[in-house]
């Protein structure tokens, strides 16, 4: 009797394992198939510019979605030609840790230091960056803008977590939108002049040109001095002029190019960006949601970002 007993159990065993078997592989057939199907909140695919082949750049005609992530567009230790790092702190070494706790007063070892005018210096040592910059303090120390929810302001908006945008062309505008922290902002390209005495705004007031089919040139003035210029703190004032240049390589290509020409902060021009290389996205690629909020940040600094009181370890 009890044959049939251990038998008729192997063979239910044996169903229900093969029920659970086929349907993980259904659940993992579909989870493969709805990723491979993804239509919100994309990822970045490098493999779909990777190696690829592109045609012609399209005449006079920015338009599309455009991303930096892998070319270096994160920029968390200031901007890509001038990041603000001491190369030979390894990550998680005594050096950086010691920078991190107590923060640099200046830009002391940085290998590429900007030309500062001496007002110029004195409005970088009031600004208090977090992250990887060689001046970094903890989060709740810090005064950046970003980390309060306060606007990122331009050119702030490109020279950090520059990722994904869209870049949409009308008659008159080149329209930047992008999800971190929101950034709207027009380039005006219906040849009107720059306001001759401006009421500072975060994005500023900008003009565009075409200075050939493949290149376009805009020119930014009139930004709020409470913005940085990156995430390393580099300050600017009133007369701040931004001139940026976006190159169309080919199809899938473009480079991006910013002069930050300021000389009440800095004795002469410097770039910021020198050919940043821009990947055209898919058309029908979704970019992610990135808000700033003040309650989650507030929760940063409670339980993250707070330093710890050594008396307390």
């Amino acid at each position: 009797m009890l044959k049939p007993f251990i038998a008729g159990t192997m063979a239910a065993l044996g169903l229900l394992t093969f029920s659970w078997s086929v349907r993980a592989q259904t659940e993992t057939s579909k989870q493969t198939e709805e990723t491979k199907n993804q239509k919100w909140n994309n990822q970045i695919n490098r493999s779909f510019y990777a190696g690829k082949k592109a045609g012609p750049a399209p005449r006079r005609d920015l338009s599309g979605i455009w991303d930096a992530t892998a070319t270096g567009g994160v920029e968390a230790a200031g901007v890509t030609e001038h990041p603000a790092i001491y190369p030979g702190d390894a990550p998680g070494s005594e050096a950086e840790l010691k920078r991190f706790r107590g923060g640099q007063p200046d830009e002391k070892g940085v290998a590429n230091p900007l030309p500062y005018t001496p007002l110029g210096e004195a409005a970088l040592k009031a600004n208090k960056p977090t992250g990887q910059s060689v001046r970094a303090v903890p989060s709740v120390l810090g005064n950046d803008p970003v980390n309060k929810c306060d606007p990122v302001g331009f050119p702030y908006m490109e020279n950090f977590e520059f990722r994904t945008n869209e870049l949409v062309q009308t008659k008159n505008q080149v329209i930047f939108l992008g999800q971190y922290h929101h950034k709207w902002r027009v380039i005006w390209t219906d040849g009107r002049e720059f306001p001759k005495d401006p009421l500072p705004r975060w994005n500023g007031y900008s003009v565009g040109h075409w200075q050939d089919d493949y290149t376009f040139v805009a020119e930014t003035v009139g930004m709020n001095e409470k913005s940085w210029l990156d995430h390393a703190g580099r300050p600017h004032s009133k007369k701040l002029r931004v001139t940026e240049i976006f190159h169309l390589v080919d199809h899938d290509t473009m480079e991006h190019t910013e002069i930050i020409n300021d000389p009440v902060m800095y004795t002469e021009p410097w770039m910021a960006h020198n050919k940043l290389i821009l990947h055209r996205q898919p058309r029908d690629f979704d970019i992610r949601e990135i808000f700033c909020s003040p309650s989650e940040i507030q929760r940063y600094n409670e339980f993250v970002g707070d330093p710890i009181n050594p008396q307390e370890k």
